[in-house]
C-alpha cells in the first residue's frame, strides 16, 4: 500500500499527468463541439450515428496509456529508478503497485473524457432539436465501456513502459499501434484486426461499427492484453539491472 501511495502522488504531482488531463479535455471538447456542431442532422438521427459520436471519450485510452508508460519511462529517464529499487527491492511489488496505479488514473482519464463527451454532445443535440434515441442500456454500456476500458489501457501503458523503458521509444510505438497499424490490419484483416486491443477495447461500448467482437468478448480480450504484457513487461523487469 505505501508503494500504490507512491505511485499515485508520482502521478498526482507531476506536470506530465496535468499536461496529459489539458490535453485529453482540450480535444474531447473540440472533437465534439465540431463534429455534433458541423454534422447534417440527417447523420445523427440513428443509434449507430449518435453512439460513433459520443463514443469518442475512449480517446482517452491514448492518454491513459501515455501515463501508465511515463511511470516507469520517467522513472529511467531521470534515474530516479534508483531510489525506487532501494525503496523497494521487490519487482514484483513494485510493478504491482504502478500496474494498479496505471489502472486507477485510466479509471480517472475515462471518467473525464467520456462525462465531457457526452455531456457536452448530448447538449448540442438538444440545441439543435436532435433528440437522444439511444436507449438507457446502451447509454449505460457506452459509458461503462469507455471508463473501464481507459482503466485497462492505463494497466497496457504499465506494460509497456517495462517492456520498453526508453520513454521516446515507448511513447512512439503505443502511437504508431495505435493509429497506424491497428487501423491497417482491421481494414484489411478484420477477423484479426478486431483481436487487436484499440478494436476490442472499442467493441466493450457497444455495437458503435461493423465487423467487431461482441462487447463482452472485447472486455476479455482487452484483459488478456493487459495482463500479457504485464507478465512479459514483470520478466524483464526483473532481469533488468538498474545502474
Amino acid at each position: 500500500m505505501k508503494q500504490l501511495r507512491a505511485e499515485l502522488l508520482k502521478i498526482r504531482s507531476t506536470r506530465t499527468t496535468t499536461g496529459l488531463l489539458v490535453g485529453l479535455i482540450a480535444l474531447a471538447l473540440l472533437f465534439t463541439i465540431l463534429t455534433c456542431t458541423l454534422s447534417p442532422i440527417s447523420q445523427l438521427l440513428t443509434e449507430r450515428e449518435q453512439a460513433n459520436v459520443l463514443s469518442f471519450g475512449s480517446v482517452a485510452g491514448v492518454f491513459a496509456a501515455l501515463a501508465g508508460i511515463m511511470l516507469f519511462t520517467s522513472e529511467y529517464r531521470f534515474g530516479t529508478i534508483r531510489p525506487t529499487s532501494l525503496f523497494n527491492a521487490d519487482r514484483n511489488r513494485l510493478f504491482t503497485a504502478k500496474f494498479i496505479a496505471g489502472m486507477l488514473s485510466g479509471l480517472i482519464f475515462g471518467v473525464i473524457g467520456e462525462g465531457i463527451v457526452l455531456s457536452v454532445g448530448v447538449g448540442i443535440f438538444k440545441l439543435r432539436g436532435v433528440g437522444l434515441v439511444m436507449s438507457g442500456a446502451n447509454v449505460t454500456e457506452l459509458i461503462v465501456g469507455a471508463v473501464i476500458g481507459t482503466a485497462l489501457w492505463g494497466a497496457i501503458g504499465v506494460g509497456i513502459g517495462a517492456v520498453v523503458p526508453n520513454q521516446v521509444g515507448a511513447v512512439i510505438s503505443l502511437l504508431a499501434w495505435g493509429f497506424v497499424v491497428e487501423n491497417l490490419v482491421f481494414g484489411f484483416l478484420p477477423t484479426i484486426g478486431r483481436f487487436l486491443p484499440v478494436h476490442a477495447a472499442d467493441a466493450m461500448m457497444g455495437s458503435i461499427q461493423d465487423k467487431q467482437l461482441p462487447g463482452d468478448v472485447g472486455v476479455l480480450v482487452v484483459v488478456a492484453w493487459a495482463l500479457t504484457l504485464a507478465v512479459v513487461g514483470l520478466a524483464l523487469l526483473r532481469r533488468r539491472d538498474v545502474t
